[in-house]
């Protein structure tokens, strides 16, 4: 959502973004529903964050001639013509950096979070097919906006209230 917003902001527009839960991460089924009802309701682009259910909502796209945008891995195979995208969580960057700090002699301490953003070179980001369907400008202003969050000139809201506070400071 925050993403969206700041792109109407950048563009001038109003891009209303809805929001729907298949309450896990594995009904294909019920996310395939989800997304072709939303397609038929207008969305140009459901972006899933449903693990394998998300497949549903790649489905969703071909048939209903519309966008998807891809998570944890690179999706493109999936519907050439219908993953505009995908955001990547590189998950072997957490498990390379726990080695390396365990070969260093570091003490691991179990029970906590490691949490890997844009700072964490390579940890998170887009697919490498980005280039297929996503216009050149946009994928060139990228870096820019990237440094931006990096900076924490842009503060990536993780909640409700950090995203309202992010919208009020937009």
């Amino acid at each position: 959502k925050a993403g969206v917003d700041y792109a109407a902001k950048e563009l001038g527009k109003e891009i209303e973004t809805k929001s729907q839960y298949i309450g896990g991460f594995s009904d294909v089924q019920k996310a395939k529903a989800i997304a072709t009802q939303m397609y038929q309701q207008g969305c140009d682009v459901v972006f899933h964050a449903a693990g394998g259910g998300g497949d549903g909502v790649i489905e969703a796209a071909k048939e209903q001639g519309k966008w998807a945008i891809g998570v944890d891995r690179d999706q493109y195979e999936m519907a050439p013509e219908n993953v505009l995208t995908s955001a990547m969580k590189n998950a072997n960057v957490a498990v390379h950096n726990l080695v390396k700090d365990l070969a260093e002699g570091k003490e691991f301490e179990g029970g906590t979070t490691i949490s890997l953003g844009l700072k964490d070179e390579g940890a998170v980001g887009i697919a490498p097919t980005s280039d297929k369907n996503v216009k050149k400008e946009i994928l060139d202003k990228m870096p820019e906006i990237e440094k931006k969050i990096i900076d924490e000139e842009i503060k990536v809201p993780y909640d409700k209230e950090s995203y309202e506070e992010y919208k009020a400071n937009l």
